[in-house]
């Protein structure tokens, strides 16, 4: 009964580091409507945001034990009833030794600095929070517009002092409204893409295996035409928009048996996780020019190599995973995740929590 953890107090941990601070967890906590007992506060790696990165871009290709996880943990992990963490690994070890831990949260959309087997092995809800589901939404709508329209082409063709206006997808050209877009995932960035594009008018598709209906009728998107399988939306629209999360069935899922469905005037953008995405049969996709174009934001490994071959294809944009970035959504989100937990508390809405598609546990 995760109820509990308003009516009697627990004792806390925050894992705070370079990104977000144990002081703002504290603080986010605090504003909520838990009991607190006692918060004790431990510190994850180094103050230095480049050795954040590559500890980050190691957790999200090799899991939670692939990185140490704090000092001080050891002591601390008998007595948590609540662990909240930013991007801090929380290994297997810890979650068995943890005998009264309730709730694990977590300060961003993704889990993989979590052991999540371990978690459910012992029926432990994790709660996260999609702190930038509104910046990748505009930031995918842009790319959406800069591929068609040759926005970002045409920019770096001027830059060279090169004048013309064609481009390797001149024959497909058109306006957004003549097109279909489909997005891959419909959880909370999908959604919020989908209200954009109701917005413009724009013929939107979705495919999501755990689609809440009831979630697109709460956000006025009955008129999402849902597609049976994701096979279906890469054959049918002219706009494929990943929003998938990343696990060992979905790795390196999207690959030429999807590539070889979509139209030859067809777009792929993926903003989503770079491992979803089979780099290799993409790049000979957009070799034999057999869509009109890619954009994306997400690598199968980063920062994106130079000799990776995406570089050298006239029909692509490429940002540095900066879809997200925004100078508030992660500074805020442990204010973020305590809405999610107080709203959770409040309607028992299990959509929020990201193991509930694995475990059957009764929260409230």
């Amino acid at each position: 009964m995760l109820d509990i953890i308003t009516k009697e107090k627990q004792n806390i941990i925050v894992i705070g580091d370079v990104f977000v601070s144990c002081e703002t967890m504290e603080e986010a906590i605090r504003s909520s409507s838990i009991a607190v007992n006692r918060i004790d506060k431990v510190f994850w790696g180094e103050h230095d945001i480049q050795s954040f990165s590559r500890r980050q871009v190691n957790i999200e290709k090799n899991g939670p034990e692939a990185e140490p996880y704090p000092s001080g943990l050891d002591e601390l992990i008998e007595d948590a009833d609540i662990i909240m963490m930013h991007f801090a690994p929380l290994h297997a070890s810890l979650i068995k030794r943890a005998k009264h831990l309730k709730v694990i949260l977590t300060c961003r959309g993704g889990v993989e600095q979590i052991n999540i087997e371990a978690a459910n092995d012992r029926n432990i809800p994790v709660i996260n929070v999609i702190r930038n589901a509104e910046p990748v939404a505009d930031f995918t709508l842009g790319l959406i517009i800069a591929m068609t329209r040759n926005i970002a082409t045409s920019h770096k063709l001027m830059m060279e002092g090169i004048w013309t206006k064609k481009y390797p997808n001149y024959e497909f050209t058109t306006t957004l409204s003549n097109l279909k877009v489909g997005l891959a995932g419909l959880g909370n960035v999908g959604i919020e893409i989908a209200k954009r594009l109701k917005a413009l008018h724009i013929q939107t598709f979705g495919y999501d295996e755990y689609l809440s209906v009831e979630r697109l009728k709460n956000n006025g998107l009955e008129s999402v035409c849902i597609l049976d399988t994701l096979e279906d939306l890469f054959s049918e629209c002219d706009v494929i928009s990943v929003h998938l999360r990343l696990c060992d069935e979905t790795r390196r899922m999207i690959d030429t048996r999807y590539f070889s469905r979509m139209k030859p005037g067809s777009y792929f953008i993926n903003t989503s996780r770079g491992g979803l995405v089979n780099q290799n049969d993409l790049i000979h996709t957009l070799k034999e020019h057999r869509i009109a174009g890619a954009a994306l934001d997400v690598f199968e490994s980063e920062p994106l190599e130079k000799d990776s071959g995406l570089q050298e294809l006239d029909n692509i944009i490429l940002t540095p995973h900066i879809a997200g970035d925004t100078v508030s959504a992660v500074p805020k989100s442990p204010f973020l995740l305590m809405r999610e937990v107080d709203a959770l508390l409040q309607s028992g809405n299990k959509e929020r929590i990201v193991n509930a598609r694995h475990i059957d546990v009764d929260l409230l």
